[in-house]
């Protein structure tokens, strides 16, 4: 029988070669659109209004997941049951609005003003003649963003350490290198096809890996069962307030106030096509969003208690 020592050698070999597998796939991208991004501003920041529906689509639902659906939802639903479920109806619906009725003004105004950020958009649709509402808007958002963007390398950080036993703080620098590897080099382009690329690993992930899960603890039955027997809420989707709950669907309420979210609309090469990216991007978020939640319910059959996860940390 193999060691454990062995078994956790070739772990880490397989995390490692995972990891330069993407790196190099990131760098790729970021090198393959140096070129058009280098052509001019438009360009830079929101793909000179050329990206393909797919694209913005996968682009649109997965920058606003992140690590907040991979290590966030999974562990409010390890901690308390399918009740986390309203933590993710409200950006589906609002994402889904957004796409349907937002996007498509904003796609049109942006152009026709030809605003390639949100201040801009916002001071040349209220004739911001002494600017002072952009720069409102441009410290609201330096402000928020930066909050927002850190706990993203957080995220990436806390994966790291885990899939490579190493410290959160290097995690974080590594994550943070990663990232403006690509941005700097290929700008929206490269960030959007590296989401793309993102998205399919991720809905992979949180299909695969649930499914697994609990077939090997012999089907979903046993394992409601299971979860029922360590406490009724985790079985039970009701199982908060009704303040709660509707503070979990106000969640919903932040994807129109996300720069990088409203972006990928300004970016489409067709208005027309964005009924299509609604479609697309809404069955991506329900995916995703049942995955994590079967991976946070899964997790507590495997560990029970709190105490059992590695650091005691439910993401």
């Amino acid at each position: 029988m193999e060691s454990a020592a062995n078994v956790q050698l070739h772990n880490n070999l397989y995390s490692l070669f995972a990891f330069v597998g993407y790196l190099l796939i990131v760098t790729a991208i970021g090198i393959f659109t140096t070129r058009f991004s280098s052509k001019g501003v438009r360009e830079y920041f929101i793909g000179g209004r050329n990206m393909n529906r797919f694209v913005v689509a996968l682009s649109a639902v997965v920058s606003g997941r992140s690590s907040w659906l991979l290590l966030g939802v999974t562990g409010m639903a390890y901690k308390m049951g399918p009740s986390a479920v309203w933590a993710v109806v409200g950006y589906i619906l609002a994402e889904l609005l957004l796409f349907l009725f937002y996007a498509k003004r904003l796609r049109y105004f942006s152009e026709k003003y030809d605003c390639i950020t949100l201040p801009d958009f916002f001071a040349a649709r209220f004739g911001d003649k002494n600017g002072l509402l952009r720069l409102t808007l441009a410290l609201i958002i330096l402000v928020f963003m930066v909050s927002y963007v850190s706990a993203q390398f957080v995220g990436g950080g806390k994966a790291f350490a885990a899939g490579f036993q190493i410290d959160n703080t290097t995690g974080i620098l590594i994550t943070a290198a990663i990232v403006l590897l690509y941005t700097l080099l290929g700008g929206f382009l490269a960030v959007s096809l590296t989401d793309m690329i993102q998205a399919f690993f991720m809905i992979f992930a949180l299909i695969i890996l649930p499914v697994i899960a609990i077939a090997d603890r012999g089907g979903l039955s046993i394992v409601l069962e299971q979860l029922k027997a360590l406490h009724p809420r985790f079985i039970d989707p009701f199982a908060l307030s009704l303040g709660t709950a509707i503070g979990f669907l106000g969640i919903g309420l932040g994807s129109p106030g996300n720069p990088h979210i409203i972006a990928r609309y300004m970016s489409i090469d067709d208005p027309e096509q964005l009924r299509f990216s609604a479609v697309v991007g809404t069955v991506w978020n329900v995916l995703m969003a049942w995955g994590a939640l079967f991976i946070g319910l899964a997790g507590r059959v495997y560990f029970p208690e709190v105490s059992l996860l590695p650091g005691s940390d439910t993401e």
